[in-house]
């Protein structure tokens, strides 16, 4: 089997090519950065809302709670996400 990319022949039973990913492997450092840019964006997102929200209603019926929860949220996906992606990425 050729792999498509740099055309070196790949054991049949590979996952990924040896030859052209083989060599860039992703270092926790990296992984760890990725996952705090994704956490600090999806805390970004997440406040938009927030803001919103407590401006609109105030801290009164619940609101609040709500309004707390939304950039917990938003941070933790953001954070799976960019440790998920930066260990996808093969640099």
């Amino acid at each position: 089997m050729q792999c498509s990319q740099c055309g070196q022949e790949v054991p049949a039973d590979a996952i990924y090519c040896p030859h052209c990913t083989g060599e860039h492997k992703t270092t926790d450092r990296q992984v760890i950065n990725g996952g705090i840019r994704g956490g600090l964006l999806g805390l970004g997102l997440g406040l938009l809302p927030t803001v919103w929200l407590l401006f609109q209603f105030g801290p009164e019926r619940g609101i609040k709670a709500i309004a707390f929860i939304i950039p917990a949220v938003t941070f933790t996906t953001g954070l799976i996400v960019g440790l998920v992606k930066a260990k996808r990425e093969w640099k």
